[in-house]
């Protein structure tokens, strides 16, 4: 049986759905015996999820014409 910090080591693969069969088999008789990886995994895909549904940050062009336009109005 995988341990929880074998779990946590997995936890990316584990939401991602990245696992052979057997590894698999093995993550889900571990989460069906543990409380903690289950609320850990669970919190895991839920930010993957948040995380994934936020807009992209600003491309670095977008930053220097930003400050571009700052230090023009500082000089006037």
């Amino acid at each position: 049986m995988l341990s929880c910090w074998e779990m946590s080591e997995m936890g990316s693969d584990i939401i991602d759905h990245n696992l052979s069969f057997n590894s698999r088999m093995a993550v889900m008789m571990h989460i069906g015996m543990c409380r903690h990886c289950r609320r850990y995994i669970k919190q895991l895909s839920l930010t993957s999820k948040v995380l994934k549904s936020l807009p992209l940050p600003a491309q670095p062009q977008d930053i220097a014409r930003v400050l571009a336009a700052l230090e023009k109005e500082e000089r006037n």
